[in-house]
């Protein structure tokens, strides 16, 4: 299992979900690699060349500067 920190530039990334207009991803990749996974797309998008089930990037990021900004957006 590989297992990195990344830092990220943003906590909140734009949703296309009817219910909210952000959504948080704390980490990409698993450790179990479902065959019925639906995320394992995401792959494409790490540049990892494992298989998906064998990586976990753990994502932090900065405080938040203006968190009032995001209070409507939840």
């Amino acid at each position: 299992m590989i297992i990195k920190e990344i830092k990220v530039k943003n906590i909140l990334t734009k949703s296309n979900l009817p219910v909210s207009d952000y959504s948080v991803n704390p980490y990409i990749g698993c450790s179990h690699a479902c065959k019925y996974c639906y995320a394992s797309f995401m792959k494409r998008f790490t540049g990892h060349f494992e298989e998906w089930g064998t990586f976990v990037d753990i994502k932090y990021w900065d405080k938040i500067k203006n968190p009032k900004n995001y209070k409507e957006k939840m």
